[in-house]
């Protein structure tokens, strides 16, 4: 079947409010067009989407993961026609993705040289989709971190980040000049939430090398949640140092990783899509990059 854009936001629409009668006044419908559509989605899937009582709507396990993919959709839908535009118009735009932390200030210097006149839009990415918006246009290349899933994509290694161990400030080893994951074992790691198992084994502290497991503490999604959970004694995690000296908090100690890897930064490309801005971005990339 061909996914309807339009039913995709009335869906997003009545899942982000888990009410009809809210969704159909901001989508400027009538409720019962709105429902008709929605069950229609349902149909066309073969799947439930919406718990409905007289009392409540809430999603049910596919509604979850379908507003997450329905969402990524949409803006890939946006991110066409915003481009299609741009070319219309004789604009030449070139967008940039980001992770949190990553330093993209020497390539887009050396880019914007050869390139004055060429506006740079910059989008962050997350850890759980980094390379869904290289492949579906949102963005024309991006600043990841290994591992990236790069079936599809061209790699280009930047430069490592030493990574640090989130702790209580209050936590008896948090003065350390270094400490090692293992020195924690027991306590629980936070997990970043919807991360591939390439990604969690290396960045939620997979097994040691002696094969013993880490304790799996509560999963997060953005940095402010895992803050919260270290302040209240719910586990530890890694973070790149770059991002740890982001967030500094007086009840909170970043102490730097000594048994594990260097993190490491990469430009990440759809090596398929023809782009002379691309191309020059990546070779500014390539002679600004260190380590």
């Amino acid at each position: 079947m061909d996914l309807d854009l339009r039913k995709l936001r009335y869906f997003v629409a009545v899942a982000e409010r888990l009410h009809f009668g809210q969704a159909a006044l901001a989508l400027h419908v009538t409720q019962p067009a709105l429902s008709r559509q929605i069950r229609q989605l349902e149909r066309d899937l073969g799947v439930v989407l919406f718990s409905r009582t007289s009392r409540d709507v809430s999603l049910t396990a596919a509604g979850e993961q379908f507003l997450h993919d329905a969402r990524a959709l949409l803006a890939a839908g946006q991110a066409a026609q915003d481009r299609v535009r741009r070319i219309d118009a004789g604009e030449h735009t070139l967008t940039v993705g980001f992770m949190l932390g990553t330093d993209v200030t020497a390539a887009l210097s050396g880019f914007s040289a050869g390139h004055p006149d060429v506006p740079i839009e910059l989008v962050r990415i997350r850890w759980w989709n980094q390379a869904r918006p290289l492949l579906d246009g949102t963005v024309d290349v991006g600043f990841v971190r290994l591992p990236v899933d790069a079936d599809g994509l061209d790699v280009l290694p930047l430069y490592p980040e030493r990574l640090s161990l989130v702790l209580p400030a209050r936590h008896p080893l948090s003065g350390e000049a270094g400490i090692r994951v293992a020195d924690l074992a027991g306590e629980p790691i936070l997990q970043y939430a919807d991360a591939a198992p390439d990604w969690a084994a290396v960045w939620s502290a997979g097994p040691a090398p002696d094969g013993a497991q880490p304790v799996r503490g509560p999963a997060f999604r953005d940095i402010e949640e895992l803050l919260g959970y270290v302040r209240a004694g719910r586990g530890v995690a890694l973070l790149p140092e770059p991002v740890a000296a982001l967030f500094p908090r007086p009840d909170i100690a970043y102490v730097p990783a000594i048994d594990v890897p260097p993190g490491r930064v990469a430009l990440a490309w759809d090596g398929t899509r023809q782009s002379r801005l691309v191309t020059d971005f990546v070779t500014a990339a390539r002679s600004a990059r260190r380590g």
